[in-house]
């Protein structure tokens, strides 16, 4: 943890406003079929992982920084804007009343993954981890409410 300053990162900001630009979407735009609106887990402690790994992962993409530069693995960045336009094509199924199980645990994994190699490229291992609990809990709780 010694090569981490509290500061600004641009790339992680951009990541997490990414991501929310379908969510933007939702306030303008009602889908036909609503299912991701009770997309919740039902036991509480689940539902409160999430939300630690969500806004630990914002936080600490948006304000963590490593003094060492980021990877510059081009095949990382093309496989974070794969992952990020597979989540925005999977949104564009889900806003034309498209909405089956493999799909909406896809919208789950997605974001995920984006988020996972963003924090790799970053170099934030504390990202990271908010990130790992975030998608674990994520795509278990969407995996179970539509999968099984």
């Amino acid at each position: 943890m010694k090569n981490y300053r509290i500061g600004f990162s641009p790339l992680g900001l951009l990541a997490v406003c990414l991501v929310m630009v379908p969510n933007l979407l939702f306030l303008f735009v009602t889908p036909p079929i609503d299912a991701l609106n009770h997309n919740e887990a039902s036991f509480w402690l689940w539902n409160l992982f999430e939300n630690i790994g969500r806004f630990g992962l914002m936080t600490s993409l948006c304000i963590i920084v490593n003094k060492i530069p980021m990877r510059k693995n081009q095949m990382l960045a093309i496989s974070a804007v794969i992952s990020l336009l597979s989540y925005f094509v999977l949104w564009g199924f889900y806003f034309n009343g498209i909405a089956n199980g493999v799909m909406l645990t896809g919208m789950a994994v997605f974001p995920s993954l984006f988020f996972l190699l963003i924090a790799w490229k970053l170099r934030n291992t504390l990202a990271l981890s908010f990130t790992l609990l975030f998608a674990l809990t994520h795509i278990l709780i969407t995996a179970s409410n539509f999968l099984f």
